[in-house]
């Protein structure tokens, strides 16, 4: 497992830990890509590469959003699928995102059906992830600042 919470420069904020990530993929060289992505973006985040080390980090500390792949071990498993009702169950708030390289119409339906944010098809461009995560920050930081001016 990763943990990050880094800063890049001494001058830099991380973002808040309210919005901590969560990445769960058994290859090594996704994670490692992760967490390089996310440790420049300043994000909060844990890297597993089981979905029993994810729901363990899950039971511990909430996530702003899961970041998944569908299947493991390179075998015809779907263990992010049940990762996902995990989540919905676990932490209702939290946005999850279901990364595949194996999609098909049927799991996309499956995974809206269960909650999915957002879904996507292997290859995925890093900045695609990126700007996903962004938005979905600067939406919940707005959301946060109208609920601060509101209870003032």
């Amino acid at each position: 497992m990763q943990k990050g919470n880094h800063t890049l420069q001494l001058k830099a904020v991380p973002k808040q830990e309210s919005h901590r990530i969560l990445v769960v993929d058994d290859e090594p060289a996704i994670c490692f890509a992760y967490h390089k992505l996310l440790e420049r973006e300043q994000f909060n985040f844990d890297i597993c590469e089981t979905v029993e080390t994810a729901i363990s980090l899950l039971q511990k500390q909430a996530y702003f959003a899961v970041i998944s792949d569908v299947r493991f071990d390179g075998t015809g498993n779907e263990d992010g699928v049940y990762l996902v009702s995990v989540v919905r169950n676990m932490q209702p708030e939290s946005k999850m995102i279901l990364v595949t390289g194996y999609g098909s119409d049927e799991l996309k339906s499956t995974a809206r059906e269960l909650g999915v944010s957002h879904y996507f098809e292997k290859p995925v461009k890093p900045s695609l992830i990126l700007s996903l995560l962004r938005d979905l920050h600067a939406i919940a930081d707005e959301q946060e600042n109208n609920e601060y001016v509101r209870n003032r």
